[in-house]
């Protein structure tokens, strides 16, 4: 469960909740004797023992085709197919020593694929969960339009922690279905800012949906961050 602050058409805000609408699935994986099985990690090779080890190690591909043939270098047996608990992922260079600072770039790339810019990766701060809220844009698009215009990459549903928040939230998802339409919901002083949920996190445009049924609300936030367009615009 998150948390987000969020402003209405009369510029009043509230803290909420952010709870995610992807249904759980809920299964159970059993073996041939009925009983329950988990998911493990094994070690199934070691760098010592890979195609770069050992062709340094053999010399050349023929050498080490025959040293396949008649033994097993790739294989170490006293340690391969042990159960890995605790474990933590490392990044190498060239040489295979650890790399401790990472400088991690982002590739721009134009409509067709091809990359139009490289620069180092942005790490933006959060901004849905502050002192400032998340501006009411008054922005409007109708909901048939938006889904032909954006891509959806995921939704929250807002929910409300109180009754005074109930209130607040039923009053916004009733305006938006009145209207038969998703506002833009923006970050920032201007709201004029994509939503970043987590430090570093990829930055969503957010559109407000609400629907009503007697006491009854569901106001839904969905994330896109691409926007459809036809070749050559």
């Amino acid at each position: 469960m998150g948390k987000i602050n969020i402003s209405n058409s009369r510029d009043r805000d509230a803290a909420v909740s952010t709870e995610s609408v992807s249904p759980v699935l809920k299964m159970r994986w059993l073996d041939i004797h009925g009983s329950q099985v988990e998911t493990k990690k094994i070690l199934r090779g070691t760098m010592d023992r890979d195609l770069d080890a050992l062709l340094k190690k053999y010399g050349d591909l023929e050498n080490l085709t025959q040293a396949l043939i008649n033994e097993d270098p790739e294989i170490d047996i006293e340690i391969y197919g042990s159960f890995l608990k605790n474990t933590a992922r490392v990044y190498i260079d060239k040489k295979r020593k650890i790399v401790h600072r990472i400088v991690q770039n982002e590739i721009i790339k134009n409509p067709d694929g091809s990359e139009r810019e490289k620069r180092p990766r942005q790490m933006p701060e959060p901004n849905t969960a502050t002192e400032i809220p998340l501006k009411w844009t008054g922005k409007k698009m109708k909901k048939s339009q938006v889904f032909n215009k954006f891509v959806f990459s995921g939704k929250l549903q807002i929910t409300h922690i109180n009754g005074l928040t109930y209130d607040f939230l039923y009053a916004i998802a009733k305006e938006l279905e009145d209207q038969d339409c998703l506002m833009l919901l923006g970050g920032g002083p201007k709201g004029n800012q994509p939503l970043i949920f987590r430090r570093g996190a990829t930055p969503y445009r957010g559109f407000l949906e609400g629907r009503t049924q007697d006491d009854k609300y569901a106001l839904i936030l969905h994330l896109s961050k691409m926007e459809l367009k036809k070749p050559g615009d």
